[in-house]
């Protein structure tokens, strides 16, 4: 009878306390969501900005030679390229030793946003299909969001200038649109970064009184015919809003990988054109300043259009004339200085990033135009590659990689960066095993803290104001100490019953054995 009673109890004892303890847990999950908190499950994959402006992979700094593989899902989902295509594209490139590509995961022009609403799950099917493609050859995936300016606010029916209000219908298709893709791919492996748009710097402050220039052009697909007015315009502090906006919305899904503006370089002069923008009229319009920016207006327009949870400045730059006249083009008039050997260039952007606290992303690079196919081009990009490397800029991406070819430019291009990432590999500093092994799951609570409107700077404003506050991930952790009460209680008793329950226990064998 003994031997049969003593499992029993015991057995209802832990029982007690297990069913207890899972109370626990339900009780914390039930307490987060009455408080209005979302409790998530997620993984550090991916690259991260740390708070010096290292970019970390796998918590070890990361260097590496990436490019932009613009169709993979543009013309995937659009119909051009087919999925054979585009999945063996991702062998080719992980062959050359390149460790990760940038891509939008979206469309060009407004007709995608229709074709997204109207059916959001093909799209979100075939955005998966591309990462795992990318994934099974173990490339990784900086991923830009919102392409073009110009489409979505022509999809919601408004204006560009409106990316600067945050209770437009524009803000909020980004802000859905944004919410939609992060929370679906947060947890996928092959995402290493997030970027918010493409060149939208290069647009800004950009106006003209005929509203003939710098608007998108009659005939542009997916663009009503209308009247135009300064409203199609936006200027630097609307951008700022916008990109306010979206990367908080970014860093409240994703706590940890880098988030990346997108941006070409700075327009020479890019901080007087905002000081004009400002004195904009009624309607919206102003007279552009060309003035040549100094050094100190230079790193300051960079960090203005870097804000909030944007923690990687962006820039492009290609080194030929567009204009069909062979000729290399290495020098740069910006700063105040005219002629800049790009080398110092680079420099200065790197140099303004460590000012900021904030990582470097050379986002699109190598592009020589007439001079693609000169003999020395080889040598001259993996010249203009190591002035990347030496001015401290970790990542940068090849501008582009379209249809593969064994032969051609592109080939050569490829095989210099295969070099180039087989050298970080051997010096340690670009590790592709551990970001494709087993990661551990961090449980998160989310508020839903509202993100506050940016303010607009007024005229005599020289310094970015300071992000809003806004809701973040924060791991769970218990304190150090706290008071016993709910099941905490319970538990405790149940502690004390199976004591209580082995004391007697034992005293009832002793006295059997005696």
């Amino acid at each position: 009878m003994l031997k049969r009673i003593i499992p029993l109890v015991l057995s209802s004892v832990l029982l007690l306390g297990s069913v207890c303890s899972l109370g626990c847990l339900t009780t914390a999950a039930d307490e987060a969501a009455d408080s209005g908190e979302d409790v998530r499950t997620r993984y550090n994959y991916g690259l991260h900005v740390e708070s010096d402006g290292t970019i970390t992979l796998e918590g070890k700094p990361f260097w590496g030679f990436g490019l932009n593989y613009f169709g993979a899902f543009c013309h995937y989902e659009g119909g051009s390229l087919s999925y054979d295509d585009m999945k063996g594209a991702f062998p080719q490139i992980a062959a050359h030793n390149i460790p990760f590509v940038r891509l939008p995961l979206g469309g060009f022009y407004p007709d995608y946003y229709d074709r997204f609403y109207a059916d959001p799950e093909a799209a979100l099917a075939k955005m998966e299909q591309v990462l795992d493609a990318a994934a099974e050859s173990r490339v990784g995936v900086i991923v830009s969001l919102l392409w073009w300016d110009a489409s979505l606010p022509e999809y919601a029916g408004e204006q560009r200038a409106m990316m600067g209000d945050v209770n437009s219908e524009t803000m909020r298709i980004a802000k859905d649109y944004v919410t939609t893709v992060v929370s679906r791919f947060v947890n996928h492996p092959a995402v290493w970064g997030w970027e918010i748009g493409n060149e939208y710097n290069l647009n800004a402050d950009l106006c003209d009184s005929t509203f003939k220039n710098y608007v998108p052009g009659e005939g542009t697909p997916g663009f009503l015919p209308r009247e135009r007015n300064g409203y199609d315009y936006y200027t630097s502090d609307e951008m700022n809003i916008f990109f306010t906006e979206l990367s908080a919305t970014i860093r409240s899904i994703d706590g940890y990988r880098l988030i990346s503006s997108g941006n070409s370089e700075m327009r020479v002069s890019s901080w007087h054109m905002r000081k004009s923008s400002r004195r904009a009229n009624k309607k919206h319009v102003w007279n552009i300043d060309w003035t040549m920016d100094n050094k100190q207006q230079f790193q300051e327009i960079v960090g203005y259009l870097t804000p909030g949870d944007t923690d990687t400045v962006s820039f492009h730059l290609q080194f030929g004339t567009s204009s069909g006249e062979p000729a290399y083009v290495l020098t740069a008039d910006r700063a105040g200085k005219n002629g800049m050997p790009v080398a110092d260039y680079f420099k200065l952007y790197k140099e303004t990033a460590d000012s900021l606290g904030k990582g470097v992303f050379f986002g699109e690079f190598g592009d020589f135009f007439a001079m693609d196919n000169a003999p020395d081009m080889p040598e001259k990009f993996r010249e203009i590659a190591g002035w990347v490397t030496d001015a401290g800029i970790q990542i940068g991406a090849l501008w582009q990689y379209q249809d593969f070819s064994d032969t051609g430019a592109g080939a050569l291009k490829y095989d210099v960066l295969a070099d180039l990432n087989a050298s970080f590999r051997e010096q340690g500093l670009q590790d592709m095993e551990t970001p494709w092994g087993a990661h551990e799951a961090i449980t998160e609570v989310v508020t839903g803290a509202a993100t506050e409107p940016a303010e607009t700077p007024t005229e005599e404003a020289t310094e970015a104001p300071s992000a809003p506050e806004t809701g973040t991930a924060a791991p769970v952790t218990e304190p150090e100490t706290q008071p016993d009460k709910g099941c905490a209680s319970v538990v405790s008793a149940a502690a004390a019953v199976l004591l209580y329950v082995s004391a007697a226990l034992t005293l009832f064998v002793r006295k059997k054995h005696i």
